[in-house]
């Protein structure tokens, strides 16, 4: 005969039932907080590699308006040296 484990020990099914019930519950709400964060990350992700690809954009542009300023500036110096030679060869000849 086996021995009686006492009635402290029994277990009422429908308790049974709901503490699963419970557990499920509580379980898939863990999941889908950890998926809904998971999409957050994903969409903040994306909107940093937006972002970042403007900001490449944006620096792209400022390298190639300090380089045809640079050229301007050389440009505008070579004709400034041109018209000073031509003046100075004026003044020479008076």
């Amino acid at each position: 005969m086996t021995p009686s484990i006492g009635p402290r020990h029994h277990t009422h099914p429908s308790i049974a039932n709901a503490i699963s019930v419970a557990q499920l519950v509580v379980l898939s709400i863990g999941v889908l907080t950890v998926v809904a964060n998971l999409g957050k990350k994903d969409a903040l992700l994306e909107r940093m590699d937006k972002d970042m690809g403007e900001l490449r954009a944006i620096a792209q542009e400022l390298v190639k308006s300090q380089v045809l300023g640079a050229a301007n500036d050389k440009t505008h110096e070579e004709a400034l040296r041109a018209v000073a030679t031509r003046l100075d060869r004026l003044e020479h000849r008076q």
